[in-house]
């Protein structure tokens, strides 16, 4: 059975009053309504057919009929229908005011203190109605009655609700201050770690400056971050292949020892040379010992063999530096035959014959028969 509501309105004719308005709901649908109003000396009664409530709406309305049946019901009824938002029902106000025997009841809507009349509901005055009062003051209490336990209710679920908030609040801060204690903790490690590693890179280092590095070592290091095979140098397997090919080449040793043979052997040619060569005081001795004797001249030199020898091994040190200058070392064509052997002016042959030609002819007796010849040309 539906439950009867009593309605205190606004009376907009007379400041500061109010009229009373009892709802009840005597047939099958919900907007099948009957209201009786009374200011207490006047009965004001009326009946509402759910079929023509079409015709409460006012001229201005531009909403349409489901929205205007949901008007309805929350103004007389104070119920939601499903499917409604609330800023329908936002600013929507149910006043009354009485005209002689007539009683309106307005819905209106209010926004910002301008009104727009959404439609109305005219009630005539019947004293021949009959009301009881007592009825009326129990349904309002008991409304009043229901709504002290919904908000009750309410008030413990907003109790409940905000002790559940506060313990999540404490789980919060419970959670922020071990996330802070572990970060802080993990910083911590962090930074211990991280010393750790600088001090075993600082003795590394120390270690590798103090270490004596192999050169071949370093290298192969520095062409492996360079690029690998752009700094290789020509391994075992290169100096086989050109070994291979018929000419090997001369290591630094050899070329070092070739030079030095080389100028151990001019040394020696430039020894023998000073030997052969005489000084002044020899050469005046020689010549002297030349003019006395009787025109024997002196064994020849044997400057030919020494020179070809002091050639062999220019030309043998000439090969070792071509060697050791990157060049490819090549076969030494012979000459052929020797030069002619130039005369030294200071040589004993040389001397005996300038002896020779500066020694004055003896002079030959005149014979006489060449006196007779000369005497006869005469």
């Amino acid at each position: 059975m539906a439950k009867d509501h009593v309605l205190r309105l606004r009376r907009t004719d007379v400041k500061g009053e109010h009229l009373l308005v009892n709802v009840s709901q005597p047939g099958s649908r919900p907007l099948d309504l009957k209201l009786v109003a009374s200011e207490g000396e006047h009965v004001y009664p009326a009946k509402i057919k759910e079929s023509n409530v079409k015709s409460l709406q006012a001229s201005n309305y531009s909403g349409n009929l489901d929205d205007w049946k949901a008007i309805l019901k929350y103004a007389l009824l104070q119920e939601r229908t499903e499917g409604t938002t609330s800023d329908a029902f936002d600013g929507l106000e149910t006043v009354a005011a009485i005209d002689g025997t007539t009683f309106t009841i307005t819905l209106r809507k209010n926004v910002s203190g301008i009104t727009q009349r959404l439609g109305s509901i005219k009630l005539e005055q019947d004293d021949d109605e009959e009301i009881s009062l007592f009825d009326w003051a129990g349904t309002a209490v008991e409304a009043a009655d229901d709504l002290r336990a919904q908000l009750e209710t309410l008030q413990l679920s907003v109790v409940s609700q905000q002790e559940q908030v506060a313990t999540l609040n404490r789980q919060l801060d419970d959670l922020v201050k071990a996330k802070k204690d572990h970060e802080d903790e993990l910083l911590k490690k962090f930074a211990a770690l991280l010393n750790e590693k600088k001090l075993k890179i600082r003795d590394q280092q120390r270690l590798l400056a103090g270490a004596k590095v192999n050169s071949e070592a370093g290298e192969t290091v520095g062409d492996a971050r360079n690029g690998g095979s752009r700094g290789k140098t020509a391994g075992s397997s290169r100096r086989g292949k050109r070994k291979a090919n018929g000419v090997a080449e001369p290591s630094p040793d050899d070329v070092l020892s070739d030079e030095d043979t080389a100028a151990e052997d001019e040394d020696d040619a430039a020894g023998t040379r000073q030997e052969e060569t005489p000084q002044d005081s020899d050469r005046d001795a020689t010549e002297d010992e030349e003019s006395d004797a009787d025109g024997f001249e002196a064994a020849p030199v044997p400057s030919q063999a020494s020179g070809r020898g002091v050639r062999s091994k220019g030309k043998a040190f000439e090969a070792a530096r071509t060697k050791a200058n990157g060049g490819d070392a090549k076969e030494v064509e012979d000459p052929g035959e020797a030069p002619a052997r130039r005369a030294l002016p200071f040589s004993k042959k040389d001397t005996g014959k300038a002896a020779e030609a500066k020694r004055p002819e003896p002079v030959r007796p005149l014979d006489d028969d060449d006196d007779d010849e000369t005497d006869d040309e005469l």
